[in-house]
C-alpha cells in the first residue's frame, strides 16, 4: 500500500495563484485548466513510489526528504515523511530560483 499525498495549505494556494496567473496570459479557461489539472495529478506517482524525483537542490539543509520535480514549466516540491508525502510547494520554474 502507498502513502497518502498531501497538499499543504501553501502549496493549494501557490497552485491557485498558478492557475489565476496562467488564465490571465493565456486567456483561455480550457487550456488553464488542463495544465493545472495535469500539474495536480502528477503528484499520485509519489503514493506509490516517492523518491522517483532528485533531490531538492534549493532547499537549504536537505536532510534528504525533500525532492521536486518539474511539469508544465512548475516546479514541485515535496517532503517524504513515513506515513504520507507532503506537497509542500509549486513554483513556476522559469522565475529566478530562490532558496527556501
Amino acid at each position: 500500500m502507498g502513502k497518502t499525498v498531501i497538499w499543504t495549505h501553501q502549496a493549494d494556494a501557490e497552485l491557485s495563484q498558478a492557475f489565476l496567473e496562467l488564465l490571465e496570459q493565456s486567456e483561455s479557461i480550457e487550456m488553464t485548466t488542463r495544465i493545472i489539472t495535469e500539474v495536480y495529478a502528477s503528484a499520485s506517482i509519489l503514493a506509490t513510489n516517492p523518491e522517483i524525483y532528485k533531490l531538492d537542490t534549493l532547499k537549504k539543509d536537505n536532510k534528504g526528504n525533500i525532492r521536486s520535480y518539474e511539469k508544465h514549466t512548475y516546479r514541485i516540491s515535496y517532503q517524504i515523511e513515513k506515513e504520507a508525502v507532503y506537497i509542500i510547494r509549486v513554483r513556476y520554474a522559469r522565475k529566478e530560483p530562490l532558496d527556501y
